[in-house]
């Protein structure tokens, strides 16, 4: 009796496991290659200077929890001192080296979608050691039925005063351009590529 007992507890536990792997388990991937976030920091008040972040990867598991990291040091502005400057002296990379969006979408809604539909979606953003609310607005896209096409409809605004980067850090980018004015502010905008697992 007490064989067959701790024969279905481990049977059970088996299950159990093997059924929260499944939930937690990607069902869609990013596609680094097709996926970009970009933003614009503005000089001189009125100079807009556009980079983007190429490293970006991420997953949505069965359940509809969402996680994008954004690795800080694939910034590219097309000028590569200007990229190194960013990634020493303001996101200072070597402690920092990343920031993660964290959200949870409704699959059933996901799952309605039969061409693309608009939403608004709370999330986390984990910056410079500290984390923050936002909201994403979205379009998102179904694309050959195996893959997702998310993008912003609107700016989100970082401020990094909010996000506890030090001023110093900015005025130090700033001294490096001549000491022109630079904004602590940026609109970030993304373009995310989902493949079905």
């Amino acid at each position: 009796m007490n064989l067959i007992k701790t024969t279905l507890a481990a049977f059970l536990l088996l299950s159990l496991t093997t059924l929260n792997s499944a939930f937690a388990a990607p069902k869609y991937i990013v596609d680094s290659n097709n996926s970009v976030v970009n933003f614009s920091t503005i000089k001189k008040q009125y100079v807009v200077e556009p980079a983007v972040f190429e490293g970006v990867t991420g997953s949505i598991s069965a359940l509809g929890k969402v996680e994008i990291n954004i690795d800080l040091s694939s910034v590219n502005t097309n000028i590569s001192i200007r990229d190194q400057r960013m990634k020493d002296l303001f996101f200072k990379v070597a402690k920092f080296p990343q920031a993660t969006i964290k959200a949870t979408i409704d699959m059933k809604k996901l799952k309605s979608i039969r061409y693309y539909k608009r939403m608004e979606i709370p999330a986390i953003l984990e910056f410079y050691g500290v984390s923050k609310k936002i909201k994403l607005d979205v379009l998102i896209a179904k694309v050959y039925k195996k893959k997702l096409l998310v993008t912003s409809m609107k700016p989100i605004i970082i401020n990094a005063n909010d996000y506890g980067v030090p001023a110093k850090n900015l005025i130090a980018l700033s001294k490096t351009v001549g000491g022109l004015s630079l904004s602590d502010k940026a609109a970030v905008n993304f373009v995310l590529s989902f493949a079905h697992k």
